[in-house]
């Protein structure tokens, strides 16, 4: 469990260390853990730009609930892991790679990668519904 911590919170690091200044803003609180969509279906740099930086809000917002479930598991002494668990690290893992693709894929993979991460997203809510219901 320690590990998975470990490289959440690199990985992020690793995320947060590319963004540019307007990174700085604080993630915006949600009512909900539904990923975001986006209207704008070009791949014009300003909706592309925007869309990022939306996702970049989201990752962080991931990263600390995710570190403060870990943190709580830990705390219980909860070294195995449950299924849940795992395909909550495993969805956050895929999550995290697909942001990172948004930030690198050229013009003509923007819509797949776009596609790739929101579907992510989705499953990574979809993960954290199922361990949450489970952890109560």
């Amino acid at each position: 469990m320690r590990v998975l911590t470990t490289s959440i919170i690199i990985g992020s690091f690793i995320m947060i260390g590319a963004l540019p200044a307007a990174a700085d803003q604080s993630a915006p609180a949600r009512a909900s853990t539904a990923p975001f969509r986006l209207a704008a279906a070009d791949a014009s740099s300003g909706a592309r730009e925007n869309y990022i930086q939306k996702a970049r809000s989201e990752m962080l917002e991931w990263q600390h609930k995710l570190i403060s479930f870990n943190e709580k598991v830990e705390a219980k002494g909860g070294d195995a892991t449950s299924a849940a668990e795992k395909n909550l690290h495993k969805a956050w893992a895929k999550t995290d790679t697909a942001a990172h693709e948004l930030e690198t894929v050229g013009a003509d993979g923007w819509n797949g990668a776009k596609t790739t991460f929101e579907k992510a997203s989705h499953k990574l809510a979809g993960a954290w519904d199922r361990v949450r219901r489970q952890d109560k």
